[in-house]
């Protein structure tokens, strides 16, 4: 049966409710004159072809991404500064966030390429249907028309959204607005003499390039990001390279003098990194040669970084999703030990019962723990402690739980050290995490040979201005291609028993306190992690 008539017919029919109704007494005068004119058989043979359309479309509502529903993701996209949009594997929009609704309208449940287009038809290289066909990020640049009948330029980022079943069940499309800096472009392509009051103003990074690639000029925000560059080599300033970048934009436009696009990293004049929507555009002179070209980029790190939050927190629910479910089962166990312990008398069902409750409520103060760390809603609560009495509690409540496992845990505090600015709870918050993933590479490892397991938590201070801590263990170690990938969206290697969120955290912690934490591994002999804190003693 053909989807496409199967789609058409399927967003005629829900348009109204009127519609819906005349179907249902077409459908139901049909079958009556069947009924008057034909045999019963030829008339249970309709109802029954008739049921088999209907139960196709209602199988592909059951897969329109109903279940993308989750809890607190409109938090985040309330606050996006760009168009945020969900659809569904037909096409049809389910969720928009309040920027999207304000240029485009309410366009909940209808076509994306209707909402953005006018157009009855996908569009032409769709970047939606790209993600859906190969699970990948996509990349373009569109005209839209907006609620007002306005024509607006936008870059517009797709990405995929998982259900619980690992499949696609929806794309997240993110589109930002570049239509006022297509139009200064314009304008500066078109009038000369506004030009050097122009190239000032600008609220983006402006420059401009001589044939050698030696940037002549450049605005007021560019000197603020990268400094003042005039004279230098733009793949020096940008990449810190002694050679022309591979695809540079800026050498296609002065080859064919078109305007020329990119999304690139570079890194800024204190050393951190940005990620650029970039534009070339070339620069003549009266004879109609190009003498130079002109870059104007726009600073997305931000975006960028909301976007992978979003695309982590759909990842996220369907990974807690599971684990939840099988802590509340194991609650339901051992409250129903406990029960039948409490109601035969018997002392070790109870016991047995209520240390299956403990267990499942820890499991639970866990995950909640440690989404706490990676929301960006929790302020830090910084005070003027002494580390050593953090790494101390966390010792001694690792310390019984290892013994009984068989692995001795070790503390080495190799000298006093000086009272220092931390928030206490996120420090014992990473430090648990990291020894609990020592533990873990400790019970897996099943490595030959290997007699006992050893795990060692220390604390020390470094050429007097780092506070250092430390956690080692000779368990399993890191795979090196898995290495690669650990502090990367939820890294586990305990399956279906792990959330993937206790790197993240360590992670979240150390970059919030302005430390950095790197990790060295040989596989099967164990793993060490390093985190390093700069030693603050006043807030």
């Amino acid at each position: 049966m053909n989807t496409v008539f199967l789609q058409k017919a399927y967003n005629w029919a829900i348009l109204s409710v009127i519609r819906i109704a005349i179907i249902s007494i077409l459908f139901a005068l049909l079958l009556t004159f069947i009924s008057l004119e034909y045999s019963p058989f030829i008339l249970g043979f309709v109802a029954a072809a008739l049921l088999f359309l209907l139960g196709i479309l209602a199988h592909r509502i059951r897969h329109s991404a109903a279940a993308l529903d989750y809890p607190g993701i409109d938090r985040f996209f309330q606050r996006v500064p760009c168009y945020l949009s969900i659809q569904d594997k037909h096409m049809r929009i389910i969720r928009t966030n309040q920027l999207f609704r304000r240029d485009f309208g309410d366009k909940i449940g209808e076509l994306c390429h209707k909402a953005y287009k006018g157009s009855d038809i996908i569009c032409e290289n769709c970047p939606v249907v790209k993600t859906f066909e190969d699970g990948q990020t996509h990349t373009t640049e569109e005209t839209v028309i907006t609620k007002d009948g306005e024509q607006a330029q936008m870059i517009v980022y797709t990405t995929p959204i998982y259900n619980e079943d690992k499949e696609i069940a929806g794309v997240m499309e993110m589109s930002t607005n570049i239509t006022e800096i297509k139009k200064l472009q314009e304008r500066i392509d078109a009038s000369r003499r506004e030009y050097m009051d122009l190239f000032e103003r600008v609220p983006c990074y402006l420059s401009v390039q001589d044939r050698d690639f030696r940037i002549l000029r450049v605005n007021k925000l560019f000197r603020q990001q990268f400094g003042n560059s005039t004279g230098k080599y733009c793949y020096e300033v940008y990449q810190g390279r002694n050679s022309i970048c591979p695809d540079c934009h800026v050498a296609e436009t002065l080859k064919d003098g078109k305007i020329h696009s990119k999304e690139k990293t570079v890194i800024k004049y204190d050393g951190t990194e940005a990620r650029l929507i970039v534009y070339s555009s070339p620069i003549y002179d009266e004879q109609g040669n190009i003498t130079s070209v002109m870059e104007m980029s726009t600073d997305i790190t931000e975006v960028k970084k909301l976007q992978q939050e979003l695309t982590l927190m759909g990842s996220t629910i369907a990974v807690m999703a599971h684990r939840i479910k099988n802590i509340l089962m194991g609650l339901e166990g051992g409250i129903f030990v406990l029960n039948t312990g409490m109601e035969e008398g018997d002392e070790a069902t109870i016991k047995q019962g209520w240390g299956m409750v403990q267990r499942n409520v820890g499991k639970v103060s866990k995950i909640v723990k440690d989404l706490l760390y990676c929301s960006r809603e929790r302020e830090m609560n910084f005070q003027i402690i002494d580390p050593i009495d953090i790494v101390r509690n966390v010792f001694e409540l690792f310390k019984e739980k290892a013994n009984q496992e068989g692995i001795g845990l070790f503390l080495e505090i190799r000298e006093p050290l000086p009272k220092a600015v931390f928030d206490p709870d996120a420090l014992h918050s990473m430090l648990t995490n990291l020894v609990t993933n020592a533990l873990d590479a400790c019970l897996n490892d099943s490595t030959e040979g290997k007699e006992h397991h050893e795990i060692s938590l220390r604390c020390y201070s470094e050429s007097g201005s780092q506070i250092i801590f430390e956690v080692e263990d000779n368990g399993s170690g890191i795979p090196g291609a898995v290495g690669e990938h650990i502090f990367e969206d939820f890294f586990s290697t305990k399956g279906r028993e792990g959330t993937g969120l206790g790197l993240l955290v360590a992670q979240k912690v150390v970059k919030e306190h302005g430390g950095t934490i790197t990790f060295r591994s040989d596989e099967g002999l164990g793993t060490t992690f390093r985190a390093s804190f700069p030693l603050k003693k006043s807030l």
